[in-house]
């Protein structure tokens, strides 16, 4: 598949990421409650790419596209110093008020930028983890490339990043346009809400996530990693609107969830689970990273590249 990086499409703006963006997202977690618990509450499908990070007292993180940040604030309750930067301005004003509400040593330990990573100097880093989480569907492959060309001299020998993006676009475009539609053909016909199909620009496979990471010359675990059903009941309390709250709904029932994560467990979450987990690193550093990858990720991948090569250009 080919990838036209010479003529780009435009990018999100950060005007996008505004207040009202900010106050709809989270549900019960406003901006209100955020501030005031100094960023405490965690979704679960971000705790789940932080165990993942392996995360240690006295390492340095970067969390690019860090939002509200939450994850900085996490980090630095822990221990660990830790560095956000963010585009949106209401953002990052929201990510300082939370600051101003954790202890003394993980303020000390918490810091927020405004700005683009890629007009940073080198003098960050070198970072143990740099995390992007919830930030690839975001960006276009021809803003991904140099990001990714970025990184590579942010991280430490032994660092390496911790990805999670949603939707796997296989999902959407398989599952539930082909297959639920059919037997419940009163849904509708898109299930993204107008928001994120104004910011959602570069949805994931798991064949496009890896054929672009070796492109730019990182060794890569990708994992489809059942989430949702602790996302659920995570915003069991939201009055959440549209698809998501819908399918909320079915995954707050026992006896659903229970099967969901029975299948996710199969080859079928290649087609079900919708949240796509990766952990890279430069390939010129030394090999770090875990040696497991779910089977039918690694030879899925596989044959992605040997039979539907993407094509990009620096």
């Amino acid at each position: 598949m080919n990838v036209d990086n010479d003529n780009p499409i435009t990018p999100v703006p950060s005007s996008e990421y505004d207040n009202t963006w900010i106050s709809e997202t989270w549900g019960w977690d406003d901006p209100s409650e955020f501030a005031r618990s100094g960023g405490l509450h965690i979704r679960p499908r971000i705790a789940k790419a932080l165990e993942m990070a392996k995360l240690e007292k006295e390492m340095m993180i970067l969390d690019v596209g860090c939002g509200r940040g939450e994850v900085v604030l996490h980090c630095a309750r822990k221990g660990i110093d830790s560095v956000g930067i963010d585009f949106s301005p209401d953002a990052i004003d929201l990510a300082k008020k939370a600051r101003d509400n954790v202890p003394d040593e993980a303020r000390e330990l918490s810091r927020f930028i405004l700005g683009d990573i890629n007009n940073m100097g080198d003098s960050l880093g070198p970072f143990d983890r740099i995390l992007l989480l919830d930030i690839v569907e975001h960006l276009h492959d021809y803003e991904l490339i140099p990001l990714f060309n970025k990184l590579k001299t942010l991280l430490s020998s032994e660092g390496f990043i911790v990805i999670h993006t949603l939707p796997n676009r296989w999902v959407y475009d398989i599952t539930y346009s082909r297959m639920m539609r059919i037997i419940m053909p009163w849904l509708v016909k898109n299930p993204r809400s107008e928001k994120e199909q104004a910011i959602h620009v570069n949805e994931m496979t798991i064949t496009h996530l890896d054929q672009l990471l070796l492109f730019c010359g990182y060794d890569r675990r990708i994992y489809l990693k059942e989430a949702v059903t602790a996302q659920a009941a995570w915003h069991s309390q939201s009055q959440l609107k549209g698809t998501r709250r819908l399918f909320y709904r079915w995954f707050q029932n026992p006896v659903a969830s229970a099967l969901y994560r029975l299948a996710a467990l199969t080859p079928m979450r290649l087609l079900i689970v919708n949240d796509i987990f990766c952990l890279a690193r430069d390939r010129k550093n030394p090999d770090h990273l875990p040696k497991w990858q779910g089977f039918a990720e690694r030879i899925t991948c596989f044959i992605g590249r040997k039979i539907c090569p993407w094509k990009f250009s620096k």
